[in-house]
């Protein structure tokens, strides 16, 4: 099945206006070549960034890309350890209990025939490590096809794909609900394990930052936990099933260094093998866990930063600001499957701290390291 309206659609100057509000001025990742995710390389990117509106829509309709991209995602299983060091040297205290089994997407050659290799260039995929999945980079105007496995051996569970930004028909919604339970097998909603379902999407030029995808499928208890108190709509994507998609176009600014950031909860309620509520940042928590990002005096660097789940994060960074589209700032609000596209020329080195500025998400373990050198 694929989505039949191939149109760019025009810019929404409201919604840009909103992603502005949320660090999105500087939307979009530099983008040279995803050829590692599939056969299709990208278009270089170019210039500066234009503001909002039809004008820029239009400019974007015509810079875009046009390609075929080609992704091989696999739903996957496997133990994960959210303080693998076992210490939070913030505090100076140990801290166990944070195993559990986990899902994860994790990129693919053509025909699922290899893991594709970490790669943390500015025009990567990332770790593929599966918390969270490949960063999935298009530009305006491509079509994109992806393939989804579900491979998870260890609960057996139906899974989906559901991505924000892209366009796309009802057959590639990826979003389950009860009335459409008999047609599971045909939009891609609930896939069972050990089979697979493409879905295809267009990509608008109102698309350019940084988006969200996950699973959207069945809701799920975690074996032990209390049908009473556990809240199962979208567990899997409790679990890690989430990742970043990356839209850019001619107007993108290219950058020295790219990084991205997950804000991610995991709550005792819902998981009970773990010992108490963690808040993570891609699939880790608490500082000498979390990751390590790094960078030079002079480069441009930027930030694309997401969360799902239910809680209101507050990023920042220590010894830094930028500009959101209105105003200097050094903390941008995330919200529940919003997302921030951060960007700055570095010019403070040292070694700085990154953080969720809520309180409770700092104690339960939203605390990394940012290193500038000269």
């Amino acid at each position: 099945m694929s989505s039949t309206n191939q149109e760019v659609e025009p810019d929404d100057p409201i919604r840009v206006s909103r992603r502005s509000l949320l660090g999105a001025a500087a939307a979009g990742g530099a983008l040279t070549g995803l050829a590692s995710l599939g056969p299709a390389a990208s278009a270089a990117s170019a210039t500066t960034m234009v503001g909002p509106g039809p004008g820029r829509a239009a400019a974007a309709a015509r810079a875009g890309s046009g390609r075929h991209r080609e992704f091989w995602l696999s739903v996957e299983s496997f133990e994960q350890n959210l303080v693998p060091s076992g210490f939070d040297q913030m505090m100076g205290t140990a801290v166990s209990g944070a195993s559990f089994a986990a899902l994860g997407f994790r990129g693919y050659t053509p025909g699922f025939g290899a893991l594709l290799a970490r790669d943390e260039s500015t025009t990567g995929i990332g770790l593929n490590s599966g918390i969270p999945g490949p960063l999935l980079r298009t530009s305006v105007g491509d079509r994109v096809t992806v393939h989804l496995r579900n491979n998870d051996h260890e609960f057996k569970w139906p899974h989906s794909l559901h991505v924000h930004g892209w366009r796309y028909a009802p057959a590639s919604d990826g979003s389950w609900t009860y009335r459409e339970r008999a047609q599971d097998a045909r939009n891609g909603s609930a896939v069972p394990y050990g089979e697979t379902y493409t879905y295809h999407y267009t990509v608008p030029a109102s698309a350019v930052g940084t988006w969200p995808y996950h699973d959207h499928s069945m809701p799920q208890i975690y074996p032990g936990a209390d049908p009473d108190v556990a809240n199962p709509m979208e567990m899997n994507a409790q679990l890690g099933l989430f990742g970043i998609i990356a839209v850019t176009d001619a107007h993108t600014p290219v950058v020295d260094r790219e990084f991205y950031l997950f804000f991610h909860d995991l709550y005792q309620d819902d998981v009970p093998v773990l010992s108490q509520d963690f808040d993570c940042f891609n699939g880790h928590a608490y500082l000498g866990n979390t990751p390590v990002f790094t960078s030079r005096v002079g480069e441009r660097v930027r930030w694309r930063v997401a969360a799902l789940g239910k809680e209101f994060h507050v990023f920042h960074l220590h010894g830094h600001r930028w500009f959101n589209g209105l105003y200097q700032t050094d903390s941008q609000i995330i919200g529940p499957s919003t997302t921030a596209t951060v960007e700055y020329t570095e010019d403070n080195a040292g070694e700085w701290l990154y953080h969720c500025h809520v309180t409770d998400h700092m104690q339960g373990g939203m605390m990394g390291l940012y290193r500038v050198t000269r």
